[in-house]
């Protein structure tokens, strides 16, 4: 990853949603913040508004807005990361 920049518009203002563009493509990042409730049902949690959970979607264009994010690619082989944090 050399360069790297983010698109963001309104939709993603209401969670913790963005996405990140790098050499390899662009990916959309959701991260599931903790609650009271998951606070009472995981003792490996400490504080409401951790993140739990994230996961990366490689994607050519924006879901909320319909942006085209990488141009240059045709297709892309779809793939994502899972990162627990919460275990």
């Amino acid at each position: 990853m050399k360069s790297s920049r983010n698109h963001h518009c309104k939709s993603m203002d209401h969670g913790e949603v963005w996405i990140e563009e790098d050499d390899d493509g662009c990916y959309l990042i959701i991260n599931h913040l903790a609650t009271e409730q998951d606070l009472e049902e995981n003792h490996y949690l400490e504080e409401v508004g951790q993140t739990m959970n994230t996961v990366a979607l490689l994607v050519l264009y924006c879901p909320y807005c319909g942006v085209n994010l990488d141009s240059g690619r045709d297709a892309i082989v779809p793939s994502f990361t899972f990162h627990d944090l919460c275990s």
